[in-house]
């Protein structure tokens, strides 16, 4: 009965542990720009909704969150081009 006690808890664990898809659609990118540098070279290169973006200010860095668009979509390009 132990046994079947610690397996269970182990596989609770993997699959906790286990990298999961996101279902929201939110790719997160990191850049050493600050936001207004970063939010004018993606205007610049988009042209588009800077709305798709979330800007995330942590210190030396700043995370990029790019919502609900295809990784490989023109959005994803343009942030990607001004990293």
């Amino acid at each position: 009965m132990k046994e079947i006690g610690i397996v269970t808890l182990l596989s609770v664990v993997v699959i906790a542990a286990a990298p999961h898809a996101r279902a929201d659609k939110t790719a997160v990118f990191v850049t050493p720009k600050s936001p207004p540098a970063f939010g004018a070279c993606f205007a610049a290169t988009h042209g588009g909704n800077p709305a798709l973006l979330n800007i995330a200010d942590r210190g030396s860095r700043r995370e990029i969150q790019l919502r609900n668009v295809s990784l490989d979509g023109v959005e994803a390009r343009a942030v990607k081009q001004c990293l």
